[in-house]
């Protein structure tokens, strides 16, 4: 059951990873947000931020599933 959750996680995840990412790189415009120093650097890590938190959480629930298949982990 956990590598179906995983693979559903990975698919729409990364099938809303643009509209998720244009509405933050746009958010920060739209309120003025970007006008202390460093603010264009951090807004430059949310596509970074977003996508390892997909894959860790995809893959590691696929990881997890797989060891339980095979009688080992926490979900044996």
């Amino acid at each position: 059951m956990a590598i179906i959750f995983g693979i559903i996680i990975l698919v729409v995840g990364l099938v809303l990873e643009s509209t998720i990412l244009n509405r933050a790189s746009t958010a920060g415009s739209d309120t003025n947000i970007g006008s202390f120093a460093g603010a264009q650097a951090l807004n430059d890590l949310v596509p970074l931020v977003y996508n390892a938190a997909i894959v860790i959480l995809g893959v590691g629930l696929i990881g997890l599933g797989s060891l339980g298949m095979v009688g080992k982990g926490p979900m044996r």
